[in-house]
């Protein structure tokens, strides 16, 4: 028996040893295998921003704290998909501008004091944060009051939410007057002088007419120039520049659609008719409905123009229990019942007492007020009185709680139950998503015939088995088809649809035609050009009710795109400056011997153009489109003199200035005012953008989001 115990409490031991020896085994595995990558940071760095590695912890916890922020402001207890991009956007956006510019705030010794800040809540200078929140909607005043009362409570708030809100308020505040003195500083800076206001006012003023010769150069067919890779190489690294691209992929995929077979077709149809006999059966329709139907229970009575259109004679004919269907309808087969024929009206009038909890009042206490202020109303209390000093409803408090005339469908369930049930003059109690209402019903309109329908349905959706079919259609192709050359065979064999997704940026949220495609696009990036799509060694991706497969066919990296891959492009432009080239010989050849437009025109069997008031302001020539370096030239060459060629964007040129046209200066000054503003209202985001580019952002999100 000792020995027995001796056993036991060793166990526990020797059970502890193992296991510790096996994680140390995997740990040190790992660390191995990866190369140390186990202790190091940077699996973990989210972004590099002006050589500061951003680890992802911090940029959750700014994340997550601004959701909770959202989620307070907004008293829901879920945000949505779309909301939550948003706030992501937002949050990276603030983590850019954060350590973008906190350099250039501690350089130049910017701060924000105690004083300015208590300046923004409660001072002079109300910052437009306070504004927004503390403004009374119904005169449209700051109240300070509010502001105060505010400040004074948020700490007594056991939950710190209000004290996580205040912080972040001021957080924004703070953050908003560190850059508006930022930019200030710069704007500020900006100057135009009298000379520079003075040449755009010349430019301005100064109004030309002249003629001119036109020859597009599309006429210049391809076989009479000569492109070399000299030229593309050429005109490549004189062009870099316009070259620079984000990192892209291109894809092509094909989808194998679950869609509901036969099978399930039958099984569905089967179902429906099975339990329709105990549908006819049951005494309590809206019950039966709710736990057997795929589509909620409708409890209104409708009249016979609001029935269905495939029901419409059938119910409003029959009696009640008369069963029709089943019918297909919506993707779905339907079984419908007369409930109910009653005699009720079309539409209540009421008024309503709204009472929303805050965090400091359980529901104990508001059912209590609840109850005091029906009470009240009973013997006689004036209900505009009661409900200005408690209703939340602002809208209906400034009719005295009257909410008019509506029909049952126009309000909640459970409020519209109770205002079409109630008498005339009676006081009811009803909870509602809103909150807690006291609501009388003041006139109701005359009773009418209306029927309530019990419709149940069953929606065609494709089985299990149906998935499995699909998926071993599905397996079978990324099966036979390991390579591109493969995957093209094969679909132009099986006739599958190619679909094609260009320019797949890495943070992607969307792919057109797929659902929830991230990790997709997370996949993506993992593979190689022409090769195979695919998540832990697996090409098959399930997206909603379709499964994918699909090959990377382009691979463009972050910088200036390589010349092969810009080619094309780039073939294009050197063919229209060959193409100007020819043209610009044969003008010169022809002005050399006759330099007038007459005998230009006709060399090229076209005629002379005109053009009227033209400024270096204007934006295109008639009879020659959008043509800047012809703008620039006509108003800046003397008068009656043939000048040409000029290379445009899209043609070859020869002009002559026949009058020039110039206005008074007068307005120098407010011209230099305006240059200026200009300028300084570029300034906020010229100047933040110049320091993104030099703080050589890198973007990691995509590994985590």
């Amino acid at each position: 028996m000792a020995t027995l115990e001796k056993i036991r409490n060793r166990a526990g031991v020797l059970v502890a040893v193992v296991i510790g020896l096996a994680l140390l085994a995997f740990i040190l595995g790992d660390f191995l295998n990866s190369g140390g990558a186990l202790f190091s940071n940077t699996q973990f760095e989210i972004a590099e921003i002006a050589g500061k590695s951003i680890p992802y912890q911090k940029y959750q916890k700014e994340l997550n704290d601004i959701i909770e922020i959202n989620k307070f402001s907004s008293g829901q207890s879920t945000l949505d998909e779309n909301t939550v991009q948003r706030i992501q956007m937002q949050t990276w956006n603030q983590l850019v501008r954060e350590y973008v510019l906190e350099d250039e705030y501690d350089e130049i010794g910017l701060d924000v004091s105690s004083q300015e800040l208590w300046d923004m809540v409660q001072g002079e200078n109300i910052h437009p944060i306070i504004q927004n929140l503390f403004t009374n909607p119904e005169t449209g005043q700051l109240n300070t009051m509010a502001v105060i009362r505010f400040l004074k409570t948020y700490e007594q708030d056991p939950t710190g939410q209000q004290k996580a809100y205040w912080l972040f308020v001021e957080d924004q505040m703070i953050r908003d007057r560190l850059f508006t003195k930022y930019s200030n500083l710069i704007s500020k800076g900006l100057y135009s002088t009298k000379a520079e206001a003075l040449d755009e006012l010349n430019n301005i003023n100064k109004k030309v007419d002249f003629e001119f010769v036109v020859q597009n150069i599309n006429t210049i067919p391809d076989s009479l120039i000569e492109v070399k890779n000299s030229n593309l190489k050429a005109y490549y690294d004189a062009h870099k520049n316009e070259f620079k691209q984000d990192a892209t992929r291109d894809i092509e995929y094909i989808t194998f659609d679950v869609v509901a077979s036969e099978t399930d077709k039958v099984a569905t149809q089967d179902w429906i008719n099975d339990i329709k006999e105990d549908f006819a059966a049951t005494d309590n329709d809206r019950e039966f409905v709710t736990l057997n139907s795929d589509f909620e229970y409708d409890n209104f009575y409708l009249k016979k123009d609001e029935l269905p259109g495939i029901l419409e004679d059938e119910m409003w004919n029959a009696e009640e229990g008369y069963m029709y269907g089943p019918y297909f309808e919506n993707e779905a087969y339907m079984l419908a019942k007369l409930s109910e024929i009653a005699y009720v009206p079309d539409s209540v009038k009421a008024r309503h007492i709204l009472l929303q909890p805050t965090q400091n009042q359980t529901s104990e206490i508001i059912f209590a007020l609840a109850d005091s202020i029906k009470e009240q109303l009973e013997n006689g209390a004036n209900f505009a009185l009661l409900s200005d000093q408690y209703s939340s409803d602002k809208a209906a408090n400034e009719k005295g709680g009257d909410l008019g005339w509506f029909r049952a469908n126009q309000m909640v369930t459970p409020f519209s139950d109770t205002c079409f049930n109630a008498k005339v003059g009676e006081y009811k109690l009803v909870a509602t998503q809103f909150g807690l209402h006291i609501v009388q019903v003041t006139n109701r309109a005359r009773n009418e015939r209306k029927v309530k329908l019990a419709v149940l349905g069953r929606r065609l959706e494709p089985s299990s088995e149906t998935y499995q079919q699909t998926y071993a259609l599905a397996s079978k192709f990324a099966g036979n088809n390991h390579t591109y050359e493969e995957f093209l065979q094969a679909i132009e064999k099986e006739g599958f649809a190619k679909k094609i997704a260009s320019n797949v940026k890495e943070a992607d949220q969307q792919l057109a035609g797929l659902e929830n495609p991230r990790e997709f696009i997370r996949s993506i990036y993992n593979t190689e050009k022409q090769g195979i799509i695919r998540s832990q060694n697996n090409p098959i991706f399930e997206l909603d009710d379709r499964f994918v497969i699909g090959f990377v066919t382009e691979i463009r990296e972050e910088g200036v795109a390589p010349l092969e891959q810009v080619k094309a492009q780039i073939t294009v432009q050197v063919k229209k400056e060959k193409k100007a080239e020819y043209l610009a010989k044969k003008f010169n050849a022809v002005m050399a011997t006759n330099n007038n437009l007459e005998t230009l025109a006709s060399e090229f069997n076209t005629q002379v153009f005109e053009a009227t008031d033209i400024t270096f302001r204007s934006y295109s020539i008639p009879n020659a489109g959008i043509e800047p370096k012809l703008i620039a030239v006509a108003t800046s060459v003397s008068p009656d003199q043939v000048f040409g060629p000029v290379k445009g964007e899209n043609n070859v040129f020869a002009i002559k200035v026949v009058s020039v046209t110039e206005e008074e200066n007068t307005n120098l000054d407010m011209q230099q005012m305006q240059t200026m503003t200009q300028f300084r209202n570029r300034a906020n985001y010229e100047a933040f953008e110049a320091l993104k580019e030099t703080a050589n952002i890198v973007d990691k999100r995509a590994k985590f989001y």
